[in-house]
């Protein structure tokens, strides 16, 4: 019996330092050797200091920045752990809503995206990328379209000419992979690297006030004039939640929510966010700040007192959102970060 034992003993032990030890350490040698900045992360830095990594999609959010697709990401409630809240572009736990065309909610958030990026650009039509999220929650990448339906919001904030910025776009659009693998595509963090970097914010009294839209404060990290409006394009990858549509198409293909009336707060005059050091965008501050200069109801609405208390606070905090859309109040918050602050206050 040892005669069969002990080589069975003995090719376990070998094949685990091969397979185990050996192999692994060689390849992450050879990875560092030949390909240093992918093996590490392909890690993005500005001014010093690592920013995030090309690979996964930051959560932009400021009128002064390019923003990516929307994140169906989630993470546990801090008041609740049995319950999850939108967490965008959380990297520990990558996936998409699972939300099917038939779903009110799904159909509810695209309609207001739809809504809220056709303000910010009447004339073009929104590439379906802006509105619909990727399977993975994470897509660091965007559609060349996607970059320049943006480019009058960013360009009147920074004060500076949308020729620049679509040539801007242009510089940082990445072709097919050997002309015929994958499609044309912008990386939003290298985007708005190079967006600090050729045209710093300033103090600009006149961008101020020709600001549009409800786009917001930012939680993370910088165009060719040839180009007429862009049209709708298929997303960079992954599975759409939605159907493409454009500005008039998103308000007629899906159906209206019927009209509530709860008790809505005075909106008080649009407050833009805060100007000054560009690299306050990257990173993960700003969001309080985007906070105290939302409004937000006081109550649960009446028009819901029955339902069940976590739909009434979703209801009530939706209502009060696309309230606060007609007057630029929600503090620049985008529709998951304002219900999830909304809740926890009327939570109290």
């Amino acid at each position: 019996m040892m005669k069969h034992i002990v080589p069975a003993i003995m090719l376990t032990i070998v094949m685990t330092v091969i397979t185990g030890l050996a192999y692994p350490l060689a390849m992450t040698g050879l990875a560092g050797l030949l390909f240093p900045y992918q093996a590490n992360g392909s890690l993005i830095e500005h001014n010093g200091q690592t920013i995030g990594s090309e690979l996964i999609g930051q959560n932009f959010t400021s009128d002064n920045y390019f923003h990516g697709r929307p994140s169906a990401t989630t993470d546990t409630d801090p008041n609740d752990p049995t319950k999850t809240v939108p967490a965008p572009y959380n990297a520990a736990n990558s996936g998409g809503s699972n939300l099917g065309p038939t779903s009110k909610s799904l159909v509810d958030r695209v309609k207001g995206d739809a809504d809220q990026l056709a303000a910010t650009n009447p004339s073009a039509k929104i590439p379906v990328d802006l509105i619909t999220t990727s399977a993975s929650g994470l897509d660091p990448d965007i559609t060349p379209a996607a970059a320049l339906f943006q480019v009058p919001r960013v360009a009147k904030v920074r004060g500076v000419s949308e020729d620049q910025l679509r040539g801007l776009v242009a510089k940082n659009t990445s072709g097919r992979i050997l002309g015929i693998l994958g499609e044309p595509h912008v990386n939003v963090l290298k985007l708005n690297v190079a967006l600090d970097e050729a045209f710093p914010m300033q103090e600009n009294p006149s961008a101020e006030s020709g600001r549009q839209g409800s786009s917001e404060n930012n939680e993370n990290l910088s165009a060719a004039e040839a180009t007429p409006a862009p049209t709708s394009v298929p997303p960079t990858s992954e599975a759409a939640e939605a159907p493409p549509a454009t500005a008039p198409q998103a308000q007629e293909a899906l159906p209206e929510r019927k009209p509530s009336a709860p008790p809505i707060a005075a909106a008080p005059p649009a407050v833009a966010p805060p100007q000054g050091n560009p690299s306050e965008g990257y990173g993960h501050g700003g969001a309080a700040t985007a906070a105290s200069a939302a409004v937000f109801p006081k109550e649960i609405s009446p028009a819901h007192a029955s339902e069940k208390p976590e739909i009434a606070l979703l209801k009530t905090c939706s209502d009060q959102y696309r309230a606060n859309a007609a007057t630029n109040s929600n503090g620049g918050l985008k529709r998951n970060a304002y219900i999830k602050e909304c809740k926890k206050r009327l939570k109290g």
